[in-house]
Formats: structure tokens, sequence, C-alpha cells
């Protein structure tokens, strides 16, 4: 063989076992490994809070799962989670009537912040017939295997034991109660009818939140509260500060933006000196809307955004309970509903309804009675 060609052949073979030594140490050198981070459903997110990054992008909390991020020529994965167990609206005690309707799939709130219409397991026996008290075990578990549990006493009670005595509170016995920098205010709307607010004023009350208007019924518009016009200009007429609410059943964001509109529509000519508040108090239908605790809360933000946006001071209204365990709006203004001398609530609130078994001169009914704190807004 020609001396030339057994020489190029040496070389191909070394240029090739060259070629196959570099694949090979290629192939095999560790790959960097995707770092994968850890955060929680609906948590406000972005890239640099992970990887320190200077990436401002937000990263998309509302889905649990993994997903793939690609920026600046990197790539990480994000593991979105729910650890939060559901919330059963169940006291440790639960009274029932008698012989009368229940079912506790309707009946008690058994909801999630992230999973929609999740239900509740009863373990244990109970006689809606017989009188006594059974204890049972309530159960929920959302699809992310969180669990939350409560043993209950279920009273089967007769309808003569309970106790339906009103211990009405005169402006007297409010005032002697009233935390510092309050003020004395009453909350109204069609089913005080007509009030005289010069007496109302003279009573000493100096403060006053009116119903605007309320959702007809579940899926129907808006209507205005028959005494609105009367009540606002009246009180107004006659030196008495006002704030509005609206009464909602919204079960979807749709909802609150048409209702915000119609609230601001209806503001016009209307000059306001207490917040706008948003009242949802649709409990008894919440198993039956399907929603979630994240999404009754977009509800609300949606609603008090949009007013907010126009320039007014905004309110949401709820009981101490619901303020604890539903209730996810620091960013805006608390109307708590807790009746009792003296609030164990730990949050910051504009309004305290402390009653609604008030009792004002110049109202002929029963009335829910407040305590404003005025320099909180003013």
């Amino acid at each position: 063989m020609n001396k030339k060609i057994v020489v190029l052949i040496i070389s191909l073979i070394a240029v090739l076992i060259g070629m196959l030594a570099i694949i090979l140490m290629i192939n095999n050198t560790p790959k960097e490994e995707i770092k994968t981070y850890t955060v929680e459903v609906y948590d406000w997110v972005r890239i640099k809070d992970l990887t320190g990054d200077d990436n401002e992008e937000k990263i998309d909390t509302t889905k649990i799962g993994k997903q793939i991020i690609k920026y600046d020529d990197k790539e990480i994965i994000v593991e979105v989670k729910d650890t939060t167990p559901p919330y059963i609206g169940l006291k440790t005690a639960y009274n029932h009537i008698k012989d009368t309707n229940f079912t506790f799939e309707k009946d008690v709130i058994c909801t999630d912040n992230y999973d929609r219409n999740i239900k509740c397991e009863i373990i244990g026996e109970y006689d809606l017939t017989t009188l006594g008290e059974y204890d049972v075990k309530v159960v929920a578990k959302d699809s992310s295997n969180n669990k939350t549990e409560k043993d209950i006493i279920f009273r089967v009670i007769d309808k003569s034991s309970v106790n339906n005595t009103v211990n009405h509170i005169t402006i007297k016995e409010a005032k002697k109660n009233m935390p510092e920098g309050a003020a004395l205010m009453i909350d109204v709307s069609k089913w005080e009818q007509v009030i005289d607010w010069k007496k109302v004023k003279e009573a000493g009350i100096d403060y006053a939140m009116i119903r605007l208007g309320t959702q007809k019924a579940i899926d129907e518009g808006s209507v205005l509260d028959e005494y609105f016009e009367r009540n606002i200009t009246e009180a107004q007429k006659n030196g008495v500060k006002v704030g509005v609410y609206y009464y909602s059943y919204a079960n979807d964001v749709e909802d609150a933006k048409v209702q915000a509109e119609w609230v601001l529509e209806h503001l016009k000519g209307h000059k306001l000196d207490l917040p706008v508040a948003f009242d949802w108090e649709c409990w008894f239908f919440f198993n039956s809307f399907d929603i979630s605790l994240h999404d009754i809360n977009e509800i609300a933000r949606t609603f008090l955004s949009i007013i907010q946006e126009k320039g007014y001071d905004v309110v949401n209204y709820g009981s101490k309970n619901y303020m604890e365990n539903v209730w996810d709006l620091d960013e805006y203004g608390v109307w708590l509903a807790h009746y009792t001398d003296k609030t164990n609530y730990e949050g910051k609130y504009i309004m305290w309804q402390f009653t609604d078994a008030g009792r004002v001169d110049g109202v002929n009914k029963n009335v829910d009675m407040d305590y404003y704190f005025v320099n909180t807004v003013e």
C-alpha cells in the first residue's frame, strides 16, 4: 500500500478517535440541574424574589402544579402548591330545632381557599327527631389533601327553648361603653321606614351609614333603597354626616363590576363624608355558588377597587367570624359587626356595629348602632 495513503488513513483514524473522545466527554459531563422553587397558590411572587436575579416578571400562581419559566437565557421550575386547609364554618356547638329540615352539606359553610364546592363529611350519628346532644366530627379535605377536622356538639333543641330576648341599648348606655376616639353612628335602610333625622341629630347621633341599594336577588339586577333619597337628604340637612352601603349577592367578579358601576351612577350629585361599604352576607347560599374563598375575596376586591378609583373611601362589612376566617382584604377598611360590649377582634377597623337593638329617638324601630372612629378617615 502506498505510504502516503497509510499515513492518511492513520491520520483519519486518529481524528475520528479524538472526535469520539470529545463526544463521550461532553455526554458524560453532568448538566447543570434546573432549580425548582416552591410557592404558595395566589402568593404575589416575582422571579427576582426566588432567584435573586434582577427580573421583575411576576409569576402566575393562580393554578397549582409545576411550570417551566424561561427568562434571560435561564430556566427555572416553579411548583405552585396549596397548603392551606379548608374552612368549616362551625363553632364547637351547633343548635338545631327539632323536626325542622337540616342538611349539613347545605346548611354548614364548608369551603377552601382554592377548590370550589368541596364537601364536608359528617362522622357520627344524630337524630333530628329526638332532643339531645350528639357528638359528631366534621371533616373537610381539599384536592391537595389538606384536611380540617372539627369535633362539635350537635344539639337538637325544642323551639320553646330558643332565647329570643333582645337587650335594647340606649344612646346613654352606648356612650358609657364608647371607645376612645369614637363617635356614635347608626346604619339604616328601608326597614326603619320614615326617620325623623332632626330628632336623631338632637339625640346625639352625628354619623350614619345609609343603604343606597341592594341586589334584588341572586343573579338579578340592583334596586335603589326606597328610602335612600329621603334618608340622605334629610340626614345631611340636619347635620348628620353620611356614608352609604350596598347589599350584594354577587357570585362572580362580573356581578361585582356591574354593581359598583351602578352604585357610582346613583352617587352622582351626593357628597359623602363617610365611606362606601360593600355588604355581602349571602352565607346561607355560599355552598351552592361553587366559589372558593379566593373567589369571594376577588368579588369584594373588584367592587371596592372600582369605587375607590373614583375617589371614595371604602370599607368591607363583615362579622368578626368572617373577618377572621374568610375576608382577606388588608388593603381596605373594615366595618366590623360584633354584638358585644367589648370586642376582642384584633384587626384594624374604621366602624364597629355593636348592636342591632339600638334605641334612638327619631327611629320608630330597633336600629343598628355603631361606633365610628372619626380620625381613621377624616
